[in-house]
């Protein structure tokens, strides 16, 4: 590889590096927020969800956007963007307000959700040759696994270095700010002469969909599931998104094509990869809390202790092509769904005591299923479309991972509070708080154990097992009904997807981001 080239290639990592720890930084820092802040369970999964669905929700219109008028230029704006985002994240330790850091992190989403396409069209314009190219792709998808790895250890070190979680955010803005002097100086601006036009409207209506459908999933624990708001929320997303299908199937160039879907192959391997990181951001999430504030870990160590699902990711992800290979991606995607499911019920072992050998246990299994289920899942989605649709798969393929991971944060903690709440309300020791204890108790389990170490003594005591217990039946299930989506998986692998797709080598290595 030319040094020119390799400079490139490191001016392309550093913001793309940025974007996956931002991922999963935030993750180790939410008992901590959420004691400094004072924040409801449902502030809490808003605080690390804003980002993903932003982020999820904005890529496929980045990339066009990249395409119309330049991907180094749309790169760079997107930088800029996550840069403010990353600021006034920070800002909002200082400010103490759960408001303003949930509107950060959409700015923050909003700006990354730009950095995977243009990046990944720039690898592109950049290596001509084939085999660079893919050499250069499998590096690109490396790096944005290893930034998913760091986050956590990185979030961890932050924390027990300083008491301002606001750090965990500053960090990105000198470090992207480096990143963006580099990718001036060392990459080409490249656009499509014949891109097709921008589909705003379509991107706003699936935007604004999924943001009604969101709200309604992460309020509707706290708020009631027949409350108002969240019924209205439920109806307008519903409207919203039949109004996008219908839109888009009359455009000529849409955002995203729903006539797509009518693929099995396609279909199945959105629904794979949407279970796959639905299971496990969302177990990440729940496992996160536990760690911290049932079982007392430091941020750091908790950051640590998260480490075996990435190593297994790193391991076996670039393995998995080869399986597929060897065995079709139907079974390769099947393997991956039971030991994803697997992986998931392992944590049914978890108490108050139990060894850390469950939560590594489980970590593994679910990390190699996310593995074997991720390559062949596009794969088969990739060798189902044309050559002309192939950037709107891509684009849907990024994009889905983000929204999968937002669906399980919401589900799974949506989940684990409703069954928390329920048991806490129905203690004793409940009933004995005051009403402005039992509304802080009630919010979350931080919430719950800031009010017992506060009480003191016995009461106090009774008032954390409770609490702990009720959360942890409530992660059980959550992970429960993770481990039955992975089973649904495993029935949609079996029926829809093809034993061998035939995709191309570069659609056949991991997917990154």
């Amino acid at each position: 590889m030319e040094a020119a080239k390799r400079r490139t290639l490191i001016a392309i990592a550093i913001p793309l590096i940025m974007v996956g720890i931002d991922a999963t930084i935030l993750i180790v820092a939410l008992p901590t927020i959420a004691r400094d802040l004072d924040t409801s369970s449902s502030e809490l999964v808003w605080i690390n969800s804003a980002y993903i669905i932003v982020f999820g929700s904005t890529i496929l219109l980045s990339a066009s956007l990249g395409d119309k008028f330049g991907r180094r230029r749309v790169l760079q704006i997107g930088m800029a963007v996550f840069i403010l985002g990353s600021a006034l994240s920070g800002i909002s330790d200082t400010l103490n307000s759960a408001t303003f850091l949930i509107f950060a992190r959409a700015i923050q989403g909003l700006g990354a959700g730009a950095i995977p396409p243009s990046t990944l069209s720039l690898i592109r314009s950049t290596f001509s040759d084939e085999r660079e190219r893919a050499r250069a792709i499998g590096i690109w998808a490396g790096l944005s696994g290893i930034g998913l790895a760091a986050g956590p250890i990185l979030g961890g070190l932050i924390l027990t270095s300083t008491s301002a979680w606001g750090w965990i955010f500053y960090i990105n803005v000198p470090i992207v700010i480096l990143g963006g002097a580099m990718i001036h100086r060392y990459t080409a601006e490249s656009r499509d002469s014949a891109a097709a036009p921008i589909d705003t409207p379509g991107a706003l209506l699936s935007l604004s969909g999924l943001l009604a459908l969101f709200y309604g999933l992460i309020e509707g624990p706290v708020r009631g599931w027949d409350s108002a708001p969240v019924l209205v929320s439920f109806a307008l997303a519903a409207v919203l998104l039949v109004w996008f299908v219908l839109y888009e199937l009359r455009k000529r160039f849409p955002e995203l094509d729903p006539r797509l879907f009518k693929s099995a192959a396609f279909t199945s391997g959105v629904l794979s990869i949407t279970v796959a990181f639905l299971a496990l951001m969302g177990l990440i999430y729940e496992l996160t809390l536990y760690l911290q504030t049932v079982r007392g870990f430091s941020p750091l160590r908790a950051g640590v202790s998260l480490l075996p699902f990435a190593v297994a990711l790193l391991i076996v992800a670039p393995l998995a092509p080869k399986l597929a290979e060897r065995h079709g991606d139907r079974l390769t995607v099947m393997f991956g769904m039971a030991a994803l499911a697997a992986g998931l019920l392992a944590f049914l072992a978890t108490s108050t005591s139990s060894s850390y050998l469950v939560v590594f246990a489980g970590l593994v299994l679910a990390g190699i299923g996310v593995s074997l289920i991720q390559p062949p899942a596009s794969a088969a989605m990739m060798s189902s479309v044309s050559a002309a649709k192939a950037g709107m798969a891509s684009g849907t393929n990024a994009a889905i991972r983000q929204i999968g991971a937002s669906f399980g944060i919401a589900v799974m903690g949506g989940i684990g509070q409703s069954i928390f709440s329920h048991d806490l309300t129905g203690s004793r020791i409940y009933a004995k708080l005051p009403g402005e204890a039992q509304s802080v108790a009630e919010a979350s389990i931080s919430g719950a154990v800031a009010v017992g170490e506060k009480i003191g003594g016995a009461p106090g005591e009774e008032l954390i097992e409770v609490a702990s217990n009720g959360f942890i039946s409530g992660m059980h299930w959550a992970v429960l009904v993770a481990a039955a989506f992975a089973g649904l998986g495993l029935v949609i692998a079996a029926r829809l997807i093809p034993q061998r797709a035939e995709a191309s080598a570069e659609h056949r290595r991991p997917a990154g981001g």
